[in-house]
């Protein structure tokens, strides 16, 4: 039903098509009046519809560069805030490789050691500094009674090997002990470890061992530079008539150094 009065429809249509074309009523004044009026009444509503279709275009052309803007710019930003903290990484690593090349800083009078650096992996957790762990052991040839040292002073003595590690005693533990001079003095006294502080074995109460005096390890002579044990802190009059008692404060505290040197006896 709904196809008959379609194709009743359309067939009416190209009747009155047919009608106007054949009859030219567009010769017709009246129709002419009533064409152009029919124009002079759409024209601004096409106006209209192209000005705001124009105005729509440009809207969302300026709303998509706006957007595209805005992706750009938390795009930038992201990339910003991941420069800056690859920035500051690079800035925290530059320091940390500035002060290990200053811990690592070859000193003077060590190019006539057989010596190797290593790095402190554990520290004495009782917080009375007595040993240290370091990275290597029978893996680079390390030995018992090798002698640990940070650029000017020294950090301890090697008292076991394993195979990958080795444990070292600081001057604040009592199995520590060193032969020792003090200042330009060229007498020899025994260095024991203690905590807080070692001491100074038979000085003779004739012996000019005064208050703020470097210990350093007693070298023998071309072999070892004059690497600092600690400071004369306190001497006094001991129980023994003979001689005197002196503390000494060790000079380097294990917990703030992070790479040390080995000299290691025999090469």
């Amino acid at each position: 039903m709904r196809n008959i009065k379609f194709h009743a429809l359309s067939f009416a249509v190209v009747l009155l098509g047919s009608a106007v074309f054949f009859l030219d009523i567009s010769r017709f004044s009246y129709v002419r009046a009533f064409t152009n009026l029919i124009n002079l009444m759409v024209a601004p509503l096409l106006k209209f519809k192209e000005h705001t279709v124009s105005e729509l275009r440009e809207e969302i052309s300026v709303y998509i560069r706006h957007v595209d803007a805005e992706r750009e710019n938390l795009r930038l930003r992201r990339r910003l805030r991941a420069m800056l903290l690859v920035e500051k990484e690079l800035s925290a690593c530059m320091m940390e490789l500035s002060r290990l090349e200053e811990s690592l800083r070859i000193p003077k009078g060590f190019e006539r050691l057989f010596y190797s650096s290593a790095r402190i992996i554990y520290y004495d957790p009782t917080g009375l500094d007595l040993f240290v762990v370091i990275k290597g052991g029978k893996d680079r040839g390390f030995k018992e009674g090798d002698l640990v040292v940070t650029r000017d002073a020294v950090l301890g003595m090697i008292e076991r090997v394993f195979g990958s590690t080795s444990r070292v005693i600081t001057p604040f533990n009592e199995r520590f002990s060193i032969s020792v001079v003090v200042g330009s003095g060229r007498k020899r006294y025994i260095y024991r470890g203690s905590f807080p502080e070692g001491k100074l074995l038979h000085v003779g109460t004739d012996d000019k061992v005064l208050k703020d005096a470097k210990v350093y390890i007693a070298g023998t002579g071309k072999v070892l530079p004059p690497f600092e044990v600690g400071k004369v802190k306190e001497v006094r009059r001991g129980k023994d008539p003979f001689f005197k008692e002196v503390k000494v404060k060790p000079t380097v505290v294990p917990r703030a150094e992070d790479y040390v040197f080995v000299i290691r006896r025999g090469g």
